[in-house]
Order: structure tokens, then C-alpha cells, then sequence
């Protein structure tokens, strides 16, 4: 390639000349232009893994059990942050740590100390697992195996709801402790709240379902749960219903004037449903203390539904009430929403309403109806001496000041503070 002189001492490569006959400026368009292709590959993958196998087989007996369990993929599996595979793994009976390691097409499971000897186990992957390119595996599966002796052919199943909320309790974690040696099968609920445990021994256990709200996969200080003392011979099933057992009793938070024969009540926590025992909720005029004789105490939902099915009652200025509206159930399918600071409430479906329909939902308020009006003016005593949902009873004290009536203007007496002409 030669370099040939110009007139005004201008210089062109006679070679680029050739091969490239435009300005040297449209080069970088040229060749970014040149590369432009099918993505490779061919189209983009949107199927999710496949669990080819677990090792090992389901339902065999395995006496000196040392390997770690394997389950296969038919690709590479993704490790996300924040979501770590353990949370995707159910071994049953609990160890006391899991090692589960990831082998980009496989994970590996077993027990920090090995696996116990002559106990059934379960071993469960739960929906969740992803791969590179982010497509989610939406089912589960479980095996049983066992080292040393027969697979019991038992099941425990059921619902975990949550009785505060009035929905299903998902994800729930449902525990059975067994009580010759504190041995603890488990298992974790669906998106529904139902639950399976299978492959335990028949005994007796006790049962327990919680909800996680940490995701800790054990029961914390004011987690809702539910726990009832079972015999398990071959099949059980149950449904849990979970609220906060407190062991202080309920205190008396608010009251306020619901009409002019009713005072409603709110507490700190929910109360024990069905209203409390006779003589535990007092009211009494101030200052000279005179009772007050108590007729009824409902729940807000039932004293609404009785008011409308009444008369209309008459307000103090003389018109008539307008009916309280009935409160509108659940819609099928529908998650309610939910206020910031409260817990998430999960969509409930026909089965659920009507399993819920059995209990009375837990409440923080009680109605109070009277046997006689509520002065304008006039202040109330109100002691409350009332159980929790767990049964513990807490006294507490409140007061309600009514405001006054107001004075009415005397229409025949003359404005004298009109100026005269």
C-alpha cells in the first residue's frame, strides 16, 4: 500500500480508497451495521426445570444411610440472593441443621450430624425452584425413605386458618411433636393453607400449626398458632386455627356511646369468643356510683344485624335512625385489603368461607346493651374483668363522659343586642 501526496499537501491511502469509497467519518456505522444478526441460540427458553430423579428412591430402606440425598434437574438450577434453596427443602423428622448444597444442575441435601438411624423419612421440594433464565418451577414433590425398618403408611392432613383475619393461613408451618421423645415431624402448608405429613410413626404427637411471619421455620413470641394432643393410628385430619395466645388478659382500651342504649367496648387483643360470663362486665353512673343494669353483650356484627331487624329507633333530636348496614361478605377469590402495619390477608375461596363459618371470628370489641337511656352529660363507670382467646382473664377500668345537650335558643324572648334605629 502506497501513500500518494495531493495538491495543498492533503494525503489519501490509495488501498482504503479502493475498498472503501466513502468518507472515512460513516466507518464506525458501517461496521457496528455489520453486525446486527438472529439472536444465537435459537428462540428464548421459557420452560421451567425438571426434577429428572431423587436418590434415593422413594420407598426404599437404606440401613447405613451416609451420601447425602440428590435431587436432579434437566438444567442448571439458579442460586437467587435473598432466597437460598434451603427454604425449599423440607427434610422430616427435624435435624438439627441441614447442609444443602448446590451442584448447578443438582442440589444436595442431608443432616450436619447424618441421618438418624431406623427412622422414616420425608423429604419434600417445595414449588420455587428457578433456572438461569428465571423460569419458575410452580409444583412440588415429595419421597419417603426410610433407614431402618417399614415406611409407615400413615397420613396427617387439614387446613391451617387464621381465626384473627378470617382467611387461610399460607405457608403456614405445621409441626408434630411426638411425645415418647420429642421427635418432631414437619411440614410447611400451601398457598391455601392445607398441609399433608405423612410417613410418621403412630403414636402420640401433639400438633401444632404457625404462622411464620419470619420465615425462621420455628415458632416465635407472638406468632399465631394452634396446638391440640392427637393419636395418630393411620390417617388424621384436622383443621388448626391460629391466633396469638397471650398469657396476660385483655385491658380495656376505649369506650365510646354506640346508640343511646349501647356502649361499645374495644379491648387490646381478641377476646374469647361467645361473649364473656355473666357479671364480668360492669356499669355504674358517676359520681355516686349507682349500677346500671347490663341486658346484653354482643358482637359488633350481631348487635348491627339485630338493630336492623328492629324498629327504627329515634334519634335524640326526634328523627328516625337510619338501619345500620349489614356488613358484605368476602368476595370469592378476592384479597381484601390490607392497612400498612397489619398482615397480609390471603384470598379465600368458597371451602374457606364456609370452614370459617363454623367458628365465630375473633374479636377486639364487645357491645354492651343497657336497660336504661344514656343521660346527655352523664358519666359512666365501666369495669371489665374479661378472658382472651387463650382463657387469660385481665381487669381493667375505663370511664365515658357524654357530652352535654345542647341549650336550645328561646325564640319569644327579643334579641336585645340588635342596635335600635
Amino acid at each position: 500500500m502506497r501513500r500518494e501526496k495531493g495538491k495543498g499537501k492533503r494525503e489519501r491511502y490509495s488501498g482504503f480508497a479502493l475498498l472503501f469509497p466513502f468518507p472515512f467519518s460513516l466507518l464506525p456505522l458501517f461496521l457496528a451495521c455489520a453486525t446486527v444478526q438472529d439472536p444465537p441460540g435459537g428462540p428464548p427458553d421459557l420452560t421451567p426445570p425438571v426434577l429428572v430423579s431423587i436418590t434415593p428412591d422413594s420407598g426404599s430402606v437404606l440401613k447405613d444411610l451416609k451420601k447425602a440425598a440428590v435431587l436432579q434437574f434437566n438444567e442448571v438450577i439458579s442460586e437467587r440472593p435473598g432466597v437460598t434453596l434451603d427454604q425449599l427443602i423440607v427434610v422430616s423428622p427435624r435435624s438439627d441443621a441441614l447442609i444443602v448444597s448446590w451442584k448447578r444442575d443438582a442440589i444436595e441435601v442431608r443432616p450436619k450430624k447424618g441421618w438418624r438411624a431406623d427412622v422414616p423419612y420425608q423429604l419434600t421440594l417445595l414449588p420455587g425452584v428457578m433456572d438461569l433464565r428465571n423460569n419458575r418451577l410452580v409444583g412440588g414433590r415429595s419421597i419417603a425413605f426410610s433407614t431402618g425398618g417399614p415406611i409407615p403408611a400413615t397420613s396427617t392432613t387439614g387446613r391451617a386458618l387464621d381465626w384473627e383475619t378470617g382467611s387461610v393461613a399460607a405457608k403456614a408451618l405445621v409441626e408434630m411433636i411426638r411425645l415418647s421423645d420429642s421427635l418432631v415431624f414437619w411440614a410447611v402448608a400451601d398457598s391455601t393453607g392445607r398441609f399433608s405429613v405423612n410417613a410418621v410413626p403412630p403414636g402420640r404427637y401433639v400438633i401444632a400449626g404457625t404462622i411464620d411471619k419470619n420465615s425462621n421455620r420455628k415458632r416465635d413470641y407472638r406468632e399465631p398458632f394452634d396446638s391440640a394432643v392427637v393419636t395418630l393410628d393411620s390417617t388424621l385430619s384436622l383443621t388448626l386455627w391460629t391466633f396469638v395466645h397471650d398469657t396476660v388478659g385483655p385491658r380495656l382500651r376505649t369506650a365510646q356511646r354506640a346508640d343511646s342504649l349501647a356502649i361499645r367496648l374495644d379491648f387490646n387483643q381478641p377476646l374469647l369468643p361467645g361473649g364473656p360470663p355473666p357479671g364480668t362486665i360492669r356499669v355504674r353512673t358517676l359520681p355516686d356510683s349507682v349500677p346500671v343494669a347490663v341486658t346484653a353483650i354482643q358482637l359488633p356484627a350481631a348487635y348491627d344485624s339485630a338493630r336492623s331487624t328492629r324498629a327504627p329507633a329515634v334519634t335524640d333530636s326526634g328523627a328516625p335512625r337510619p338501619p345500620a348496614p349489614r356488613p358484605r361478605p368476602p368476595a370469592v377469590g378476592v384479597t381484601p385489603t390490607v392497612a400498612p402495619g397489619q398482615r397480609p390477608v390471603a384470598a379465600v375461596d368458597s371451602a374457606t368461607i364456609a370452614l370459617l363459618a363454623t367458628r365465630p371470628r375473633l374479636s377486639n370489641t364487645w357491645v354492651v346493651v343497657l336497660g336504661e337511656a344514656l343521660r346527655p352529660g352523664g358519666r359512666y363507670i365501666i369495669n371489665a374483668a374479661v378472658p382472651n382467646a387463650a382463657g387469660a382473664v385481665g381487669e381493667s377500668t375505663n370511664v365515658l363522659v357524654l357530652p352535654a345537650e345542647p341549650a336550645r335558643k328561646d325564640s319569644t324572648r327579643a334579641d336585645t343586642t340588635k342596635a335600635r334605629p
